[in-house]
């Protein structure tokens, strides 16, 4: 005789038909107690009558389960796994097996497959457990912006950094662009990106920066630098964090992009900025859609804008004197001015000098309308050095041993008297 092994909820199951097949128990309190109908009931005592205990037993147990997944696609996705995949987590390579190649695989099945095959292996990281700060409520309210310098396109191309903004309140990325370093002009294309496509938002939350922030101690408390000056005068508040923790969530973007981004650009053979700031925003849309989650707040807190206050606002701005020839020199190159209305130069007037990013200079003043023009442009000429002078020219650096002389302990330069004199006079 076959022995059959029941399961825990069998085995209730049993007890209350059994009670019911032998009078004790009424059918309505049978199927109440077991959450079935009154009509289930009376086929599990036909059942029982019939057939027993194993009758209670599910027939489909020791069958292959419908759903199962065949041995040919799991052995195809442990292919690619190995093949183009390499590295995928679970989760992602379940992803790219379901868009890419039409199979379709549970996570935790393929998970289960990579360990057993070797191609995975779980990660354990320290956990430094940090009170989360609560999202904004509203959209805009605060945009996070971070660079990450890393090795992209696994070296298909030159090292960069991407820039990246992501919004508080939903975990949106508002923009994203790849740039040979962090730099100035790098983060006001970012903001422009944005601001463009969504408005002005209430604050932006950066790190410690130079570019964002003056670090030197003995500095005006108004100075700026130029992202922190084209912020200000977009009336948008500049929030800079005391640690990475504090502005976790563009951190934990940064990390998701080194795995998620740096796979997909494999898979489409990116090696150059260009193609990847081309492949950026249709990336960022399906990660918007997967990732993204709803405001507490329906109302979106952007400010409306223009092009002409972006394109006035986010460029490099500097202050010249100008001259008594009515020229200002800057950047290595002298500028003439030119008034384009009856109000004549006055020399010793400040002029506002705005360099843009496609290259364009501009100069402005409160009272005047100007024209500005190159004159020259300075060009350091490399000297021409003879064969026989080449030596003598390349000795001029190199420090003479024989020159090198080293006071003597009883020299006046080094008695206390002579030192205490120079700090008073504030020497060193």
């Amino acid at each position: 005789m076959e022995l059959v092994t029941l399961t825990t909820k069998e085995v209730q199951r049993l007890e209350a038909i059994a009670q019911v097949a032998a009078g004790t128990m009424p059918q309505a309190c049978a199927a109440q107690l077991l959450g079935l109908s009154i009509r289930q009931v009376k086929r599990l005592v036909r059942a029982y009558r019939s057939g027993g205990a194993p009758a209670l037993a599910s027939r489909r147990r020791g069958r292959r389960p419908n759903n199962a997944l065949e041995p040919h696609s799991l052995a195809a996705a442990l292919a690619l796994c190995r093949g183009p995949y390499a590295g995928f987590g679970p989760t992602f390579a379940a992803e790219k097996l379901r868009e890419r190649d039409g199979i379709c695989i549970n996570r935790e099945t393929l998970r289960k497959a990579l360990i057993a095959a070797g191609l995975w292996k779980n990660k354990k990281r320290k956990r430094i457990l940090h009170l989360p700060r609560p999202r904004r409520e509203q959209f805009g309210e605060l945009l996070q912006a971070d660079g990450s310098p890393h090795d992209w396109f696994e070296g298909r191309g030159p090292k960069c950094t991407l820039l990246l903004a992501i919004d508080d309140a939903t975990g949106r990325i508002g923009a994203a662009r790849f740039e040979p370093a962090e730099t100035s002009d790098g983060y006001l294309a970012l903001f422009e990106q944005h601001f463009q496509k969504h408005g002005l938002p209430q604050a932006i939350y950066v790190d410690r920066h130079e570019i964002f922030r003056v670090n030197q101690r003995n500095c005006d408390a108004d100075a700026r630098t130029q992202v922190g000056r084209a912020l200000h005068e977009l009336d948008i508040e500049l929030i800079c964090a005391n640690s990475p923790q504090a502005k976790g969530r563009i951190e934990r973007l940064n990390r998701t992009c080194q795995d998620r981004l740096i796979k997909d650009m494999r898979l489409q053979g990116i090696g150059s900025i260009a193609q990847a700031n081309a492949f950026l925003p249709g990336w960022i849309e399906q990660h918007n859609a997967r990732f993204a989650v709803a405001a507490l707040s329906p109302a979106d807190a952007h400010r409306p804008t223009t092009p002409e206050q972006l394109h006035h606002a986010l460029c490099r701005k500097y202050e010249r004197v100008l001259s008594r020839q009515f020229t200002v020199q800057f950047d290595n190159a002298i500028y003439a001015l030119e008034a384009c209305d009856e109000r004549a130069l006055v020399a010793g007037m400040r002029i506002a000098i705005h360099v843009h990013r496609d290259g364009s200079i501009a100069a402005t003043h409160p009272t005047r309308k100007l024209a500005i023009r190159l004159l020259h442009r300075y060009v350091k000429r490399t000297p021409i050095v003879g064969s026989k002078d080449l030596s003598t020219h390349t000795n001029r650096r190199v420090t003479n041993p024989k020159k090198a002389h080293t006071p003597a302990p009883n020299h006046p330069w080094k008695t206390p008297q002579y030192i205490l004199a120079q700090r008073l006079k504030g020497h060193f």
